[in-house]
């Protein structure tokens, strides 16, 4: 089954910003799947999680991995998951889709450790004033699209989309509490 959408949504609700409920179609190869796989360490200038998932490039070998981990007293999966309650906010876009954050998207179930830095100033301004991640819980995201056709701005472009929003435990080195 394919899931139709517009990819610049898609890639909008990976940020936490809208809520993405595509359409399904019958037909195409299996959806992706993504999940935390229980590895969440905060260092001082990064943050290591490791996730499990299956992608397919069946249909085009376009995919992309957006994984966040969002930390601050109002965050949680369901009415707080946005940057906008965030006090705290590591991604993936410091290197998206390449080296440590690349998806193998073959049919098959992968387990990798991805790593997060702060979120681009430009795409977050507090970024540049944040602290540091603490021992505590914090909001993981993980968005994974594969099959990636059309346009961004086209709304009959279509992916496979799965996402996994929970909240983990965060494991602080070097002294932060």
């Amino acid at each position: 089954m394919m899931r139709q959408f517009a990819l610049a949504t898609a890639v909008a609700a990976s940020l936490g910003l809208v809520n993405l409920t595509p359409a399904v179609a019958d037909d195409g190869p299996p959806q992706p799947s993504a999940a935390y796989a229980g590895h969440l360490v905060a260092g001082p200038g990064a943050v290591t999680v490791s996730i499990t998932y299956t992608c397919d490039a069946s249909v085009s070998p376009a995919n992309h991995l957006f994984v966040a981990v969002k930390q601050g007293p109002q965050i949680d999966t369901d009415e707080h998951s946005s940057s906008d309650f965030a006090v705290s906010f590591y991604s993936t876009n410091w290197k998206s889709d390449s080296g440590p954050n690349a998806l193998v998207c073959d049919g098959t179930s992968h387990t990798q450790t991805v790593v997060l830095k702060k979120q681009p100033v430009f795409m977050w301004p507090p970024s540049a004033t944040q602290p540091p991640f603490h021992t505590g819980l914090a909001l993981v995201q993980v968005c994974v699209f594969d099959n990636m056709v059309g346009d961004p701005d086209d709304p009959n472009a279509t992916a496979g989309f799965a996402l996994s929003y929970t909240m983990e435990a965060v494991h602080a080195g070097n002294g932060v509490h």
